[in-house]
């Protein structure tokens, strides 16, 4: 029997086997770049289908009491919630009316750390019928948001890619503060300003 020795076969040396382990490696990276990023789209997609559900219990409560609910002045009088999986106190009304659950997984990381930039947070606050953002006739309105979507690219410039987001008045445009922002006024004026 004829003994082969592969190491002087043509075309085929150390050189070829690192480079075709070169290429499995970027082909491996490639491969998780691309999960991850999917990864983060269906993360972001189930925070906006919380948020929707969050604003119809918003909805729900306002259609009960006449107002919107109040809710706690964590920072700047917004309430922060899903700050950690511990959070449960997210306008809290909502839960204490039975409109929301306790323990509603809104974010599926609940991350916030501001050091890092890192802040996956439910916004939300009810504002007066004031003047000062919107003008005055519409009575009490309410701006719920999520802070920072993992997929989103930061670029003002670039349309934004989730549908059903904006919320704006004449001397605010919250759609800047946030990656996904919804609002309603209790007596919506026929022609938005």
């Amino acid at each position: 029997m004829k003994k082969t020795n592969y190491h002087y076969l043509p075309g085929f040396g150390p050189l070829s086997a690192i480079f075709i382990l070169s290429l499995l490696l970027l082909l491996t990276s490639a491969g998780f770049t691309y999960w991850s990023i999917n990864q983060a789209k269906e993360r972001d997609q189930i925070r906006i289908a919380n948020l929707r559900k969050i604003q119809s219990a918003i909805n729900q409560y306002y259609n009960q009491y006449g107002e919107f609910p109040e809710g706690d002045k964590d920072i700047g009088n917004w309430d922060l919630g899903y700050q950690n999986s511990d959070d449960h106190r997210f306008i809290y009304p909502l839960v204490e009316k039975g409109l929301l659950p306790a323990n509603f997984p809104a974010d599926p990381l609940s991350k916030y750390d501001p050091t890092h930039g890192i802040d996956y947070t439910f916004r939300y606050q009810a504002y007066a019928d004031d003047g000062q953002f919107c003008p005055r006739g519409q009575g009490q309105f309410y701006v719920l948001g999520i802070r920072d979507l993992e997929s989103s690219t930061g670029d003002p410039a670039d349309p934004h890619q989730f549908e059903g987001s904006g919320f704006s008045c004449k001397n605010r445009n919250w759609q800047d503060e946030f990656d996904y922002v919804v609002g309603a006024f209790a007596h919506p004026a026929k022609n938005k300003q």
